[in-house]
């Protein structure tokens, strides 16, 4: 109940983005499709995915340093330290589940955008775990105003960058076609989930000894 609590008043923090959030959700898949058809919808999942996660964490951030005494009010309360964290952890896999199914939606409905496979929901769960695993302790330690950039980075190159790893050749993955599709996804997820403990757990020890005064 702490963890759903603290989920809530995340997505209240975010409600009036939300609907413009969806949009850039829905929008991005075709878009890409239009400008680089070779990759179907799938560049556009993975942008749509990047782009949700990290602005509307951004703007979390952003409304949680506007208001420094909220976190020490809410640490005076029942709520703890850990839960605030693993709230946070738990708002971005949300985010990313939205997403999911914002795309499962738009494949059903709009022809040429390819299908939505569990590997590609699997693998995507492993970028974004990798993603927020390293800029949530990063963020925990060095504060919002230090971090706002790596966000900008971010934001800026994934159009540019992605396209170019995506054309690459140079990395063979053909024998992952013997194993059952099931055990490769199975696989990635427990990896993401570990990637995602180990980040936890340091941005626990991290927040826990930071002074909110």
């Amino acid at each position: 109940m702490m963890l759903l609590a603290l989920l809530k008043k995340d997505f209240l923090i975010v409600k009036k983005y939300v609907l413009i959030m969806l949009l850039f959700i829905f929008l991005i898949p075709p878009f890409m499709r239009w400008r680089t058809p070779e990759f179907t919808g799938v560049l556009g999942f993975v942008l749509s995915v990047i782009f949700a996660v990290f602005m509307l964490l951004q703007y979390v951030s952003l409304k949680e340093y506007q208001s420094p005494k909220a976190a020490t009010l809410l640490c005076a309360t029942p709520f703890t330290r850990k839960a605030m964290v693993l709230s946070k952890y738990i708002f971005c896999m949300a985010i990313y589940v939205i997403c999911c199914i914002a795309y499962e939606i738009e494949t059903l409905v709009i022809p040429g955008l390819g299908t939505a496979d569990i590997t590609m929901f699997a693998l995507m769960f492993l970028v974004t775990a990798l993603f927020i695993g390293v800029y949530l302790p990063v963020q925990y330690k060095l504060g919002y105003e230090k971090t706002k950039f790596a966000f900008v980075v971010v934001i800026m190159a994934s159009p540019i960058i992605l396209p170019l790893l995506m054309r690459m050749d140079g990395l063979n993955l053909g024998f992952l076609s013997t194993l059952s599709p099931y055990l490769i996804c199975g696989g990635i997820v427990l990896i993401g989930f570990m990637f995602l403990a180990i980040s936890a757990s340091l941005s626990v020890k991290i927040y826990t000894k930071a002074d909110l005064a």
